[in-house]
């Protein structure tokens, strides 16, 4: 038997532990945007100088984000990135957790704090105006939960560890398979590397016979110097719009119809509903002209199986030779900033994002580079959906876990 006992959250956790650091010393510094949403590791560290303010902690510390959307989105990080003993600062916005000696672990109080559970008695208690909405110490201090002896907490914390380091194994992995494939369409369709070394007489690691396929002289075009023989498309010409079958669903009606299915918006997937409206590979371009970063590039989900798009998300396939997947990496570094109108709602529309001008390469270096990618995108797709069943046990666990 599993002997239990019900405590609350300020006699078995310490909240905002006292930590010292002097005015003007230059620490670690963690904002909240170096956290990622549903991920125990913190993968950047800058440096700042201590103003005087601001969360602290050390190696062992749960940094929980208490303002509204960063908490409804998950951030909650588990520190072990710093030096033994090391004092680092962050943002204010953080609520430092640490597990009692000899009471509490502290990895389980990482999965304590991102259990549902948790995350909704601490969204029901924030308070503020619409849109700056925080957790107060006092709301969340007094949270009852049934807490299991420490050895057995320390059981739960290796299972739940273990999952999620499988998670974060494929998922870094899924990000160096995407970034070799960018690194070779930049090389070949936006540097035009094998071009240039043709023309230069110089070695380019490719076999001779795809090689032999690209040209060796660059000439005039409306997007300045391309390969000769290539053209300038418009996007209009390579994809197919889905955009009339998409059905916005209110945060109510998604609550209702809570199910299986992944109901995507512009940028990321918002909940789990009970049916679907599209099936197959494509790619989903914010609509919003705003979701686009710093230089003018689209924000892009490369989905597939069966889900729900509201809609605030282009939804696209390639066409014409253009596989779904050279769409997703074309776009992916293409500038559409120019393309975006409206001062205030900014919007891609489809007439402007159908003019988006494009290279179109000859056929054979452009089947060469397709099945080239296919298989990259067949591996993403089979690491992810080795990670669906994982990351649904891991949040199985993560509901129980103190129930």
């Amino acid at each position: 038997m599993v002997i239990m006992k019900k405590v609350i959250l300020k006699d078995a956790v310490y909240i905002n532990p006292r930590r010292i650091i002097n005015k003007g010393d230059l620490t670690p510094y963690i904002p909240m945007s170096n956290l990622e949403e549903n991920k125990r590791k913190i993968q950047k560290v800058e440096e700042r100088e201590y103003e005087g303010s601001g969360s602290r902690f050390m190696n062992g510390d749960i940094l929980f984000a208490r303002i509204t959307p960063c908490l409804e989105n998950g951030k909650t990080a588990f520190v072990d990135v710093l030096s033994e003993n090391e004092v680092a600062h962050g943002s204010t916005e953080f609520i430092v957790f640490r597990g009692k000696e000899g009471v509490t672990d502290n990895l389980f109080v990482y999965y304590l704090a991102r259990s549902d559970r948790f995350r909704r008695y601490a969204i029901k208690s924030m308070t503020g105006t619409s849109g700056r909405q925080r957790v107060q110490i006092g709301s969340i201090e007094n949270y009852e939960f049934q807490l299991p002896s420490l050895d057995k907490q320390k059981r739960i914390a290796h299972i739940l560890g273990t999952l999620d380091d499988k998670i974060e194994l494929n998922q870094r992995m899924n990000q160096t398979l995407e970034a070799i494939a960018r690194a070779v369409f930049k090389s070949w369709f936006v540097d035009f590397d094998p071009v240039r070394a043709k023309m230069a007489g110089e070695p380019y690691p490719l076999p001779d016979a795809v090689m032999a396929l690209f040209p060796d002289e660059l000439v005039e075009s409306e997007l300045g110097m391309i390969p000769k023989g290539w053209e300038v498309g418009k996007l209009g010409d390579f994809i197919k719009i889905f955009d009339s079958e998409r059905i916005p669903l209110s945060r109510r009606e998604r609550e209702k119809r809570k199910g299986d299915y992944p109901y995507y918006g512009a940028t990321k997937i918002f909940d789990y509903v009970d049916d679907f409206i599209f099936d197959g590979i494509f790619v989903l371009m914010g609509e919003d002209g705003s979701v686009i970063t710093k230089k003018g590039y689209p924000v892009l989900q490369y989905v597939w199986g069966k889900f729900w798009a509201n809609n605030h998300a282009h939804v696209l396939q390639g066409k014409n030779g253009f596989s779904t997947e050279y769409l997703y990496i074309s776009l992916s570094q293409k500038n559409i900033s120019p393309f975006v109108t409206g001062a205030v709602q900014p919007k891609l529309n489809q007439n402007n994002m159908k003019k988006i001008k494009v290279i179109k390469p000859n056929v054979k270096v452009l089947n060469v580079f397709e099945g080239y990618i296919q298989n990259i995108f067949k591996f993403i797709r089979y690491n992810q959906d080795i990670l669906d069943p994982i990351s649904n046990m891991l949040d199985l666990y993560l509901e129980k876990i103190t129930l």
